[in-house]
């Protein structure tokens, strides 16, 4: 927990706000798979949307990160952030400062991946709610 409060204290000190009040999304995780269903693999739908959920799977690699976000009912949809598109201060924060178990809002293009997985390819986002306790295992 520790690293944790650490990242907390390190996105106050660059002027982050950790609990910021209020944030908006555009659409749900639940829609956006039905209304894209029909989307082929490595397609952009040129639909820009800003969504938010829990962080429940991170694979940061150079320069594109994935990370999984979960809704409350349980909805998920995978986030990319390239550097392309995030840029290398949003790449580089999102790498520094984000653990599973946060909350996250993103905005940007729905797309498919060249995997076949609906996604957000993001321009930006911002912490909703730093997690400072990790999530409890599976079998809890």
């Amino acid at each position: 927990m520790q690293v944790r409060r650490d990242k907390r204290t390190q996105m106050l000190a660059a002027g982050l706000e950790p609990y910021p009040a209020g944030f908006r999304r555009s659409a749900r995780f639940a829609d956006l798979l039905e209304q894209h269903a029909g989307l082929e693999p490595d397609e952009g739908s040129g639909t820009r949307v800003t969504v938010a959920g829990r962080v429940i799977f991170v694979r940061n690699t150079g320069k594109l990160c994935f990370a999984r976000l979960r809704e409350g009912d349980g909805a998920e949809l995978q986030v990319m952030l390239s550097l392309d598109r995030a840029g290398e201060r949003g790449l580089a924060d999102w790498k520094a400062l984000v653990d599973i178990g946060d909350l996250v809002g993103v905005d940007g293009e729905v797309v498919r991946s060249r995997r076949g997985e609906l996604s957000v390819s993001a321009d930006t986002w911002r912490t909703v709610a730093k997690a400072i306790r990790p999530l409890p295992g599976a079998h809890h």
